[in-house]
């Protein structure tokens, strides 16, 4: 005897609960599978027939950056159930909901309401939006400049800001070591929790590379010692120490951005030597030259030493009272080579000249030199000893 099919057998046409199920189940495998296809947040494990998709830009951590058009994300609903088994629907609008951002968690549900008033319900997970990249981006270096508004060495820039909504998650952070550049500037900025950056440039001048100090020279002449040098630029400071043979004292005589200087407070007969180096805008210091000054007025007063002269010197001896005329005599390795009766107290030696009937010249060696005074006609041959010293001509 033949039994009548019942209607789980039968399957599809009575609203009965066995058949709901069947259609539940059947729909949830296909809402799994389309889950996995276009990307909606569902895990494998679950079985409900919504499933949503979020349009809008991803960010970083789990935010959501807006999208093109603005500081929101459109959340849409699929509803994987037959129409004919659908009362009502909450918050499935077919365009999609509009979620607008900043908000650091929001959700959103779907709720269908079958013909049996059971309910079926989605809600995202919490749905995190900021567009807006970190405001107050600024930059700052971690010391100062090292001189009048350059730095010279490496430093550090910092770059900070704030940002309201996700947070600042980091900041650029740097050290510049060059190159060199009166107008350099460098980018950096911050970067929030969301992905979101902000850019601002920190401006500078740098500068690390010594000033080249060149062609360093002095010229003495009766009075003052002349001094000419060069350096790389002419804004370049110069600076110009002296010490006297025979002392330690260093003495400054010249701070400023001229290629010379005229010493005029020198002693005669005295040697010195002159320091000179150059600093530049960002405070880099040449390296220091020294040239010595040969007396170009040799006298004698006791210095403590004898002299190099420089080249053609002039001897120089004090006035006596009721002199007419002074008679002075150069003598080299003891042997006289020259007398002559100025009418003042000093005395230019020549490259070459002729006394006594033979040609003379004015070799490296080491002079002495005798002055008298002389009294009334000189046919009368009155001398009086002012006193004798020694120089030397030194090799060139």
């Amino acid at each position: 005897m033949s039994r009548r099919p019942t209607p789980w057998q039968r399957g599809c046409r009575a609203r009965t609960s066995r058949a709901r199920f069947t259609k539940f189940v059947q729909v949830s495998l296909v809402v799994a599978g389309l889950s996995m296809l276009f990307g909606a947040e569902p895990t494998s494990a679950d079985t409900s027939p919504i499933a949503y998709t979020i349009n809008g830009i991803a960010g970083t951590n789990g935010w959501w950056r807006g999208s093109s058009g603005g500081d929101y994300v459109v959340v849409k609903w699929t509803v994987n159930l037959p129409t004919d088994q659908i009362q009502s629907t909450s918050g499935c609008e077919v365009g999609g909901v509009r979620v607008d951002g900043p908000t650091t968690g929001t959700t959103r549900s779907c709720t269908v309401t079958l013909l049996d008033n059971s309910q079926v319900s989605k809600t995202t997970t919490p749905l995190m939006i900021d567009n807006t990249p970190p405001t107050g981006v600024s930059a700052s270096a971690a010391r100062g400049p090292d001189a009048n508004g350059w730095y010279n060495h490496a430093f550090a820039i910092n770059w900070t800001g704030t940002d309201a909504t996700s947070g600042v998650a980091s900041c650029n952070s740097l050290t510049y070591s060059g190159p060199d550049s009166g107008a350099a500037g460098i980018s950096g900025g911050c970067t929030d929790v969301a992905g979101n950056s902000s850019l601002t440039s920190f401006g500078f001048k740098y500068d690390e590379t010594p000033p080249q100090l060149s062609s360093v020279s002095v010229r003495s002449d009766d009075g003052a010692d002349i001094l000419h040098w060069k350096s790389t630029s002419p804004n370049d400071v110069a600076e110009v120490t002296r010490v006297a043979r025979g002392s330690q004292k260093v003495l400054p005589l010249y701070s400023g951005t001229g290629n010379g200087f005229v010493d005029k407070k020198i002693q005669d007969g005295v040697e010195y030597t002159y320091g000179v180096h150059t600093t530049d805008q960002a405070g880099n210091a040449s390296a220091s030259r020294t040239v010595v000054a040969f007396p170009k007025v040799v006298s004698l007063g006791k210095i403590g030493y004898t002299p190099r002269a420089s080249k053609q010197p002039i001897l120089s001896w004090p006035a006596r009272s009721g002199a007419s005329y002074y008679h002075v005599q150069l003598f080299r390795n003891g042997k006289r080579i020259l007398a002559d009766w100025p009418l003042t107290t000093q005395l230019a030696l020549h490259a070459h000249w002729r006394w006594a009937g033979r040609q003379y010249r004015l070799t490296p060696a080491k002079y002495a030199w005798f002055a008298w005074a002389g009294f009334g006609a000189r046919a009368a041959a009155r001398y009086r000893l002012i006193g004798h010293s020694t120089f030397i001509v030194p090799g060139r």
